[in-house]
């Protein structure tokens, strides 16, 4: 039976409140997680800190922490099965294909597969977060032409990552990602974490309501806005270059990357930390005046907006995270394609969070569609079509 017009949610159900959840709260230049604004974690907090918060409902005290980082560290290691996948599809496969693929392929010998109580979806969480790192560092250096380095049992989460993934030639590249790892680690129900809360909702385990979260956010209406900020200051080439090209940039109509958001509307709350790493690295930075050219971008866009439809407006109405997060990489040595992964890395305990909690007080969830197409029609024989 056909939705009344009138009842029918507005496009990509935006305002639409389609869950509670006690993990994260998000509006215009507020992000907080399980209570604490994310001011009051990032550039203070160690990421396993933030873990333990978004997974377990508070902070850990000192031997909480202790032994949620002991268990990290027991299941850092990958087994020969998913060395083997990565061995495979490390030549050809992208980021997030291989995160997607090998996190999928754990659930075959993960000991809870198939149990979805508390207990066993939180030691799943646990593994699930401690591998993601190792994941994406062994892939890192396998396209490299590389063999991989195996995890530290003395490093914490992003000593490690950086370790393994050869990041390790700037010393704040561990203190600077453990940060990205906060700022990233949760975000109410953004497209991915929804896409995994509505698998979890079928009572799919989390291992497939995780494959379901990385399979959107491979999307780059969701994640990707690194890769193409990059592209965009490669295009814009030079400082000196900007006015003109943003001129010409309104009037054919082109995305900008890095600018905007759908709740963030005067500021998006985590981009100032990721300004002040990407402006401190930018100092030793030996390459193109990215840091410069982004200033001057979101001036020149600010200033020219008023040129712009009020459409075009609003999608450029603030820089977001993924803006400075693709000079902070760069900078590091991460190359553009990797921010996403990057990304999934510490959005990781957030997925999982909302895992579990879709678990603890579950619907299915199954909204109605507004048809619009023919209706009446009536069968004719093939051979009179």
């Amino acid at each position: 039976m056909a939705v009344e017009r009138q009842k029918a949610a507005p496009r990509g159900l935006e305002g639409v409140v389609a869950a509670a959840t006690a993990i994260c709260s998000v509006s215009d230049n507020f992000l907080q997680y399980r209570g604490y604004r994310i001011e009051e974690l990032a550039g203070k907090a160690e990421y396993e800190e933030v873990a333990f918060l978004l997974l377990n409902g508070d902070l850990p005290n000192r031997t909480e922490l202790r032994d949620f980082k002991a268990e990290l560290t027991k299941h850092r290691t990958l087994s020969p099965f998913l060395r083997g996948i990565l061995q495979e599809m490390s030549e050809t496969g992208t980021g997030m294909d291989v995160l997607r693929t090998v996190v999928s392929a754990s659930a075959a010998e993960d000991p809870g597969e198939g149990d979805n109580s508390r207990e066993a979806e939180y030691a799943k969480a646990i593994r699930l977060t401690a591998k993601l790192p190792t994941i994406l560092a062994t892939y890192i250096r396998r396209r490299r032409g590389e063999q991989p380095v195996p995890p530290d049992p003395t490093l914490g989460h992003a000593a490690n990552f950086v370790k393994m993934a050869g990041l390790d030639a700037n010393p704040k590249a561990a203190e600077i990602l453990n940060t990205c790892f906060i700022l990233q680690a949760e975000h109410g129900l953004n497209a991915s974490t929804f896409a995994a809360r509505i698998a979890a909702a079928t009572l799919a385990d989390m291992h497939a309501a995780v494959t379901a979260g990385l399979g959107a956010l491979k999307g780059p209406l969701h994640g990707g806005a690194t890769d193409g900020t990059m592209k965009m200051l490669d295009e814009i080439g030079t400082p000196e270059r900007v006015e003109t090209w943003v001129q010409k940039a309104i009037a054919s109509k082109y995305k900008f990357s890095g600018f905007g958001h759908r709740v963030y509307k005067t500021e998006d709350p985590r981009a100032k930390f990721l300004r002040k790493f990407a402006m401190d690295l930018a100092k030793d930075w030996k390459g193109p005046k990215y840091f410069e050219i982004q200033e001057r971008l979101a001036a020149e866009i600010a200033r020219q907006r008023p040129t712009m439809s009020p459409a075009a407006a609003e999608k450029v109405n603030v820089v977001n995270v993924d803006y400075y997060a693709a000079t902070t990489y760069t900078f590091l040595g991460i190359p553009a394609d990797l921010g996403t992964s990057i990304f999934a890395v510490g959005r990781m305990a957030g997925w999982c969070a909302h895992i579990m909690e879709q678990h603890s007080d579950n619907r299915l969830i199954r909204p109605e569609s507004e048809y619009t197409g023919p209706t009446g029609k009536r069968w004719v024989p093939l051979a009179e079509r």
